[in-house]
């Protein structure tokens, strides 16, 4: 069996790169500015492939903390605080209860 004949070959242009306009940081107000995501982790799980394709609903998925454990609070995926889940208005909140120090593990 041949190879295809290849005849339809591009070669890759792109535009050029133009530096932009260069902004000062003109006070700790523009650093604050700045939004990060923030996720709260409830616990993990690991599960095999197999299970997981075969999941539906009302399944159970178990995780590895206890009810009465903390949540991680995490910024751009790095654990600053821990908390508690709360009702507020209605809805699903988190009440800070440490906040981590640069030094140590929550």
């Amino acid at each position: 069996m041949e190879p295809e004949n290849i005849s339809d070959v591009y070669e890759v242009q792109f535009e050029q790169l133009v530096e932009g306009e260069k902004k000062p940081l003109n006070s700790s107000a523009d650093i604050f500015e700045a939004e990060l995501d923030i996720t709260i982790t409830m616990g993990n799980a690991r599960e095999k492939i197999g299970r997981i394709v075969n999941y539906k609903v009302g399944d159970i998925i178990e995780l590895d903390k206890h009810v009465e454990e903390t949540l991680d609070i995490n910024v751009n995926e790095k654990t600053i605080a821990s908390g508690e889940s709360i009702i507020m208005d209605n809805k699903l909140a988190v009440r800070l209860s440490k906040i981590k120090n640069m030094n140590e593990d929550i």
